[in-house]
């Protein structure tokens, strides 16, 4: 994530292939039942047992943290693993997978565009993999690499096609180096920051210059620039494009590894706009409809920029106060813990969200919610009445964000609710 405004323009589109997204499951993943893709950023900072034992109990199965090159080879050819064998440890003990970024320059060896410290930073790469292979991490190459701000100022532009290539030449050292220590890895590649035309011409840039053909395992993005999830869906479906352009399978995974929204208008990029005294509700409502969102898009896996104390205003904790957003996910997760999203319902504007989630036995949920219009704050949404078809009749359980309980009378097989941008729980909606 970086400091400016990254906004990519046009129509929000909506169609079956964006909704269902990709059919075929990666063996190394999982699959989309709630809350299987749904995960934190962590830092040393919020990464005690305490820590550890809250994201278990609010049901988050991924967490993302950083595998600092400067931090683990202090000295030539010695890697210190100490700072990380017992968080490690912690998280598999808890069932909690880890998304673990590999990153960045090296005191010692300098930047990696470049030999010899390429090579050697294909090695770090492989003692990482070697060390945690029992573990199932995720690994992801590098942090925001179309970006002056992680790749480097020699290029005085970022999303160029110099850091493509010098991007691509990384990637293709690194990959042999680690699956030769473990050939079943799972690498991602891309962890692009920002869906805005320069950065779609960055990723074009990397698949024409073959980082397909290296061996990589999904590709991830940060969708930040966006003043709302819901326009996602069309940055998702441009990158799609360029995958098909280039020969990527359909079915090749795509994650979004970094996203939050900010309390503050003072970090552009995670901004959502709007009265700043409700920021705190709309960060809560994003995150539901993030996750929401990527899973229409099939997207693999989501993870929420980050949980404590951090330093652009989007983690669920500060100073020991849980914000909004923490109960928000509590809820979800509790409300939709193994469901799986079956179909968008049909309404009449394109605006408003019905979704269908359905659990293996058959019993049925709805998330209901509005947004605004594409590209607008997240305060100008229309709070409006619209009918629901629902499977019972009689009293229906509705919750609202933050778990509160109330209850809707169903007539010929439809409820009346009020939409907003505060998404809703539909419990008795049914069953198959």
């Amino acid at each position: 994530m970086l400091n400016g405004i990254r906004i990519f323009c046009g129509t929000l589109l909506f169609s079956a292939a964006a909704l269902t997204g990709p059919d075929v499951l990666s063996a190394d993943l999982p699959d989309m039942t709630v809350p299987n893709g749904c995960g934190m950023q962590i830092k040393p900072n919020c990464s005690s047992i305490e820590d550890l034992d809250d994201l278990k109990a609010l049901g988050f199965k991924f967490v993302r943290r950083g595998f600092l090159w400067n931090g683990i080879e202090k000295e030539k050819g010695v890697y210190d693993f100490s700072a990380h064998d017992e968080i490690m440890k912690n998280l598999k003990e808890r069932g909690i997978r880890v998304i673990g970024v590999i990153g960045l320059n090296s005191k010692i060896h300098g930047h990696p565009k470049d030999q010899p410290a390429r090579g050697e930073y294909a090695k770090f790469a492989a003692a990482l993999v070697e060390r945690y292979k029992d573990h199932d991490v995720i690994w992801e190459m590098w942090n925001e690499p179309n970006t002056m701000h992680f790749w480097g100022k020699h290029g005085n532009k970022g999303n160029t096609e110099q850091y493509a290539k010098e991007y691509v030449a990384l990637v293709k050292e690194a990959v042999p180096a680690m699956r030769k220590v473990d050939p079943n890895c799972y690498i991602l590649a891309g962890s692009v920051s920002c869906l805005w035309e320069p950065s779609f011409n960055w990723t074009e840039f990397c698949f024409k210059q073959g980082i397909l053909q290296t061996g990589i395992t999904g590709w991830s993005v940060h969708p930040y620039g966006f003043k709302l999830p819901e326009d996602y869906t069309e940055a998702y479906a441009v990158v799609r494009d360029i995958f098909a352009k280039n020969n990527v399978p359909k079915d090749f995974p795509m994650l979004n590894t970094e996203r939050g929204f900010s309390l503050s208008g003072k970090n552009v990029e995670t901004w959502a706009g709007g009265d700043e005294k409700m920021a705190d509700q709309f960060q809560a409502w994003h995150f539901v409809r993030q996750y929401m969102i990527d899973m229409m898009n099939g997207i693999r896996v989501t993870i929420w920029y980050e949980w404590k104390d951090g330093q652009q205003e989007c983690e669920f904790i500060k100073s020991g106060v849980k914000r909004p957003a923490y109960e928000a996910a509590k809820v979800m997760l509790g409300q939709l813990s193994g469901y799986r999203l079956v179909k968008r319902m049909p309404l009449e504007s394109p605006q408003d969200y019905l979704l269908l989630f359905e659990k293996a036995t058959g019993e049925q949920k709805i998330v209901a919610w509005s947004s605004p219009p594409p590209k607008e704050t997240p305060d100008k949404v229309k709070v409006h009445q619209v009918d629901v078809e629902v499977k019972v009749q009689g009293a229906v359980e509705v919750y609202d964000v933050n778990g509160k309980k109330s209850s809707v009378e169903s007539k010929d097989g439809k409820i009346s609710i009020s939409l907003s941008g505060s998404p809703q729980y539909v419990v008795s909606a049914g069953k198959k």
